[in-house]
């Protein structure tokens, strides 16, 4: 993505003019920049840290002649990111399993969810199939390379898997 694509996008979210966006962003880069220039460090909660770090002096080859030059050390821009970031570009880019979910005492339930890490423990976003026999199943698409906490929710109250690991909180995990 471009800059000008990123004014594009930001001005269709905000309502603003690509001019105005676009002028927002300079102004954005720009202080960045200055503050790097200081010797700085800048700070967006939730999202990373810019900051500059000093690298080493290297050895590189010579590409005007024979033999070995030395290459200085020099000042760079990093970037940092936090984990909020790093959590959702997992979300929206890592290959994605099936996991099953089976609840199976709730003969007297009305309504079970399974709810957890992966859905915001929303109680709406993953209910769960009654089967003839009364016990709960649901399949649930869920980014791979995690451990997840979920419980099930059975008609308002929380209940833990009681065929899986506890945390701390009492809830159930299983890694994907």
């Amino acid at each position: 993505m471009t800059k000008d694509e990123l004014s594009k996008q930001v001005s269709e979210k905000t309502g603003l003019t690509r001019k105005e966006v676009t002028a927002v962003l300079n102004s954005a880069l720009e202080a960045i920049t200055d503050e790097l220039g200081r010797g700085g460090s800048v700070y967006l909660r939730g999202f990373g840290c810019f900051e500059t770090k000093l690298g080493r002096p290297r050895r590189a080859r010579n590409p005007q002649g024979e033999g070995v030059m030395v290459i200085p050390q020099r000042v760079r821009p990093v970037f940092r990111a936090y984990d909020d970031l790093k959590d959702a570009v997992h979300e929206s880019l890592a290959p994605r399993t099936p996991v099953d979910f089976l609840f199976l005492d709730g003969r007297a339930a009305t309504r079970v969810a399974v709810v957890g890490s992966f859905n915001s423990w929303d109680v709406s976003a993953n209910p769960m199939e009654r089967l003839p026999d009364g016990s709960w199943v649901a399949e649930v698409m869920i980014p791979s390379g995690q451990v997840i906490a979920y419980m099930f929710d059975v008609d308002g109250i929380r209940v833990s898997d009681p065929s899986a690991k506890k945390n701390e909180k009492g809830h159930s995990l299983r890694r994907v």
